[in-house]
């Protein structure tokens, strides 16, 4: 298409992909990704990673300045480099649109653990599960940000405000297998004002991960909110990410294909872990409350109620939790957990599972 629009919007052509390719001492990472065509929202460092990393010396891997000291028997990560980084802008009409609408950016992470417990690998689904939900524990996935009340409850000197999540997480979590590996996927949806997030991992050692992480931001008129945003369709953006990781090769070094064939995971095991049906409720209150956040309705009174429509809001976020196979799924849960437990652990193929979950 020559220009694109709102809802759809157009990003970069594949016909322009090239090889994208890093050498983790032994271990080789492959890909295929257009070149970087950035915007005025895009950090300036994108797409100037090396080509070569010597995992061997410890000045690779940089040392993750967290907030707070780790707890004893966390397994978050301890150290971290950016192999690969790169952005697409998404553009619509020309002049009525301005010089972008969204974009879609990317980072390629690996990350690394000094300890894990006993016996422990990330090779082994059951502890690169468990690994994952670190992310939520003691990661940015897990924040929170004040909330407040209906306009007429509201107290600006209310000094114990209600703590509401910053996402909505994990969604669509499954097991994909990508060029003879298998990565562990999951959404996150912002709740606040925010990017929507695409996590993949995949093990390369008994503590080294490798972590893409895709992010989509919409630049839209009269559109400040996670809500608000949605009237710009999210599919071209992630039809792109899901061509890339396609394309993703990871060949393994000899010692960490040694400590792969170490590990023995259970035929049709693939753990998952989801958000509950209180989290979800949770969201449609938060989405509704912050929907007026940026926005305005030409056809109301400037100091009138320009939140969403409530139902609008449920009907929006029960579409987006519901889980959507990519292609490699070997195994995917609900759309929620009903409780706060953890979903069954045993996946059947997808299609069946899917069929049986959302009767």
């Amino acid at each position: 298409m020559w220009f694109g629009n709102e809802q759809n919007p157009k990003g970069p052509s594949w016909h322009k992909a090239r090889p994208v390719i890093k050498e983790l001492s032994d271990t080789r990472v492959a890909l295929r990704a257009p070149p970087l065509q950035p915007n005025v929202y895009m950090p300036f460092a994108f797409d100037d990673e090396p080509d070569c990393f010597d995992l061997d010396s410890p000045d690779t891997l940089e040392a993750i300045d967290y907030r707070s000291p780790k707890p004893p028997g966390s397994e978050r990560s301890d150290r971290r480099i950016t192999i690969w980084s790169s952005g697409w802008n998404f553009t619509g009409r020309p002049l009525l649109d301005g010089a972008s609408i969204g974009d879609l950016q990317v980072e390629l992470v690996l990350e690394e653990i000094d300890e894990l417990p006993i016996n422990c690998s990330l090779f082994r689904r059951e502890d690169l599960t468990r690994y994952a939900k670190g992310y939520f524990s003691e990661g940015w996935l897990g924040s929170f940000h004040h909330g407040f009340g209906e306009p007429d409850e509201r107290n600006i000197y209310d000094l114990s405000p209600p703590h509401w999540p910053n996402y909505l997480a994990p969604l669509n979590n499954q097991w994909l297998g990508l060029n003879g590996q298998n990565w562990l996927y999951f959404e996150a949806q912002p709740l606040r004002e925010g990017s929507d997030d695409f996590y993949w991992l995949c093990p390369i050692g008994h503590r080294r991960c490798l972590r893409a992480t895709f992010s989509v931001a919409r630049h839209l008129s009269n559109a400040g909110n996670s809500y608000r945003v949605q009237r710009s369709p999210i599919d071209n953006y992630r039809d792109l990410m899901e061509k890339i990781m396609s394309t993703i090769t990871v060949e393994l070094s000899e010692q960490s294909r040694q400590e792969q064939l170490s590990i023995e995971n259970p035929e049709n095991h693939y753990p998952l872990f989801h958000c509950t049906a209180a989290q979800v409720e949770q969201a449609k209150h938060i989405l509704y409350m912050r929907s007026d956040i940026g926005y305005r309705d030409k056809s109301k009174l400037q100091d009138a109620d320009h939140r969403a429509p409530k139902e609008d809001v449920a009907a929006f976020i029960d579409k987006r939790v519901q889980p959507r196979p990519l292609p490699g799924c070997l195994g995917i849960g609900p759309a929620f957990a009903k409780t706060d437990t953890v979903a069954p652990k045993t996946s059947p193929p997808a299609e069946i599972k899917l069929q049986a979950e959302n009767k």
